[in-house]
């Protein structure tokens, strides 16, 4: 078979998952993948290699994942030379998220350094979107045969061979799972099956919405160990399924929640590639920790079950779906509805899927990233976490249903262990505390500027307020009796002179809505002053979708208005604008 390389940079896992992915959709094609994590690859081969796909993601603020920091500082190596990778074919994929006006960056640069190496791309750089309505799938499917095109005319087919998408051979799993005689009796919550993170236990988990309000919203405070963090960092949760959840999947495809797994092999060692499971486990520890079942199925997954089900109805129906004709029906069957794996089990009862194979259908369950809303100078032992609970329901099935962090973060009691990592964001206070800021953070968006303000506070009591520069806050909500979070703390904070200026929109407490960039309009000669001549940071958090857009639109609309620039005539604000994000004084946190 015909060789490549697949080079992942993760933070989450949806790198690897589509490297993997994609191995196996190649092997159909006679070429015989080999797998590296980024962080395990000899950098010093690249220049041997001859045909390299790279999938990465984007972090912070336009940068590389950590594990790929390393391979990009030698890439960024001024003396070498423009012909190093002259034999180097390759194609990059990235992984990013459109909402950050840093989307993709990290494999937008990866792509022009190597070119500017030498090495020639196969085709066109892939830019998949998890804002897309169908999520990362739509780019990925797109590319990836796109790239298989691209392959074929250096690989072609034998004469003798069709690849057909409805014939498909099954592939072999992954792993190959050794058992122990003996059963776990007990299911141990407070087992952890990852590494990589730090145990912490829950201190307080309580709403601070009203009851009668529709948006439950929770503070939580977790109790750190051997974690260090700063303000601006952002804590990542990893989740587990809800007991119900895992008893019901352990049931639709009798599984034996108690058997132990003693190893997970892999059984292809050129994909270099084993799970972060902490063996020996039981099956049930496995179904709770490890596998996302309460994720939305992707189109592979289809697929795949189309192997394990008996019905010939049922086979049909999910060829049709995993095939291109069959799309817009999958779309709304599984999107649109918001199906869950369980849910789509129930749908094909004939299914009978060995435990093995579940590493190849379904996903790990990835870590959720949220702002850390306190300061590490007041609380360095303690973490608050500032969450939604998000519920939502099926449009025609009408059924309720809660995400899976939301469910977590729910359940959780005083003494619970979290299982956390910690990383920068990108959005950090200015180097000076004298420096002046403005922050924009409606809803839980204000989590992070809780964090800034509280660090404030802690230099206002150790060096005076005459150390702090202004501080503007807009926050925002919909009703000042039901929503407005940390209402008491702000408003203290203001009187103390460590928030210069607290301006709140209730959107709706009147008859005309209110937004944050309403009050940015009204400030627009104070926050010009901010920007241009105290050179000030202008930082916005939140939800993403219409208020970072309109936040945005403000600011330059601000910054045109004080520029002087006449209609139609936008570059020298578009400059200007494009400066600030240089010289990191505008920064987004979106989700």
């Amino acid at each position: 078979m015909n060789k490549c390389t697949i080079i992942y940079a993760t933070e989450t896992g949806t790198s690897q998952e589509v490297a993997e992915k994609l191995s196996r959709d190649l092997i159909r094609y006679q070429m015989k993948p080999q797998i590296h994590d980024i962080q395990n690859y000899d950098k010093m081969k690249l220049p041997m290699e001859r045909l390299v796909v790279f999938v990465l993601s984007t972090t912070g603020h336009g940068d590389v994942p950590d594990t790929m920091k390393p391979f990009w500082n030698f890439l960024l190596i001024k003396s070498l030379p423009s012909n190093s990778l002259m034999n180097l074919k390759f194609a990059v994929l990235g992984m990013g998220d459109s909402s950050y006006t840093t989307y993709n960056f990290a494999a937008k640069k990866l792509f022009t350094r190597l070119v500017s190496l030498g090495a020639k791309p196969l085709l066109r750089r892939g830019d998949a979107d998890d804002q897309h309505d169908l999520g990362y799938d739509y780019e990925v499917e797109k590319w990836t045969s796109e790239l298989i095109q691209s392959l074929l005319t250096i690989y072609p087919l034998p004469p003798n061979l069709i690849v057909d998408d409805n014939n498909l051979v099954l592939p072999n799993p992954k792993f190959k799972l050794n058992y122990s005689n003996q059963q776990e009796k007990d299911f141990n919550n407070n087992n952890f099956i990852t590494n990589n993170y730090e145990k912490t236990i829950v201190q307080c988990n309580k709403r601070i919405t009203d009851s009668e309000w529709e948006q439950d919203i929770r503070h939580i405070e977790l109790k750190l160990d051997k974690l260090n963090y700063k303000s601006g960092d952002v804590a990542y949760i990893l989740p587990t399924n809800p007991i119900s959840y895992v008893d019901e999947f352990i049931n639709l495809l009798q599984l034996n929640r108690n058997q132990i797994i003693e190893s997970i092999i892999p059984l292809d060692l050129d994909l270099n590639q084993k799970p972060n499971v902490i063996v020996p486990t039981s099956v049930g520890e496995l179904v709770y920790r490890y596998f996302d079942i309460m994720g939305s199925p992707r189109r592979y997954f289809f697929q795949l079950l189309s192997h394990f089900v008996s019905d010939e109805n049922e086979k049909e129906r999910l060829l049709f779906f995993s095939s291109s004709e069959g799309q817009d029906d999958l779309r709304t069957y599984n999107q649109k509805e918001k199906r869950n794996y369980i849910d789509v089990l129930k749908d094909f009862p004939s299914a009978n899927i060995p435990l093995e194979y579940l590493f190849d259908l379904i996903p790990p369950i990835k870590p959720r990233p949220f702002s850390i809303s306190s300061s590490s100078s007041l609380y360095p032992k303690t973490i608050s976490i500032t969450a939604g609970i998000h519920t939502f329901k099926a449009p025609l099935r009408r059924i309720k249903r809660t995400g899976l962090c939301s469910e977590y973060f729910s359940s959780l009691q005083e003494g619970s262990i979290v299982g956390v990592f910690i990383k920068e964001s990108g959005a950090q206070l200015p180097p000076s505390p004298q420096t002046p800021i403005i922050m924009v953070g409606p809803g839980t968006g204000c989590a992070m500027f809780r964090s800034f303000i509280q660090e404030r506070s802690y230099v206002q009591q150790n060096q005076g307020s005459d150390k702090l520069g202004k501080a503007l806050f807009y926050f925002g909500c919909r009703h000042s009796k039901k929503d407005y979070i940390y209402q008491s703390e702000f408003e203290q904070y203001e009187k103390d002179g460590v928030i210069s200026k607290l301006c709140v929109a209730f959107s709706r407490d009147q008859e005309k809505k209110n937004y944050v960039y309403h009050l940015i309009n009204q400030d627009s000669k104070e926050i010009w002053d901010i920007i241009n001549n105290q050179k000030g940071y202008f930082y916005i958090s939140g939800s993403s979708g219409r208020m970072p857009k309109d936040v945005k639109a403000s600011l330059l609309s601000i910054i045109k208005e004080n520029l002087g620039i006449v209609d139609g005539d936008d570059d020298k604000v578009n400059q200007y604008f494009e400066q600030l994000e240089i010289e990191k004084r505008f920064i987004t946190e979106t989700w």
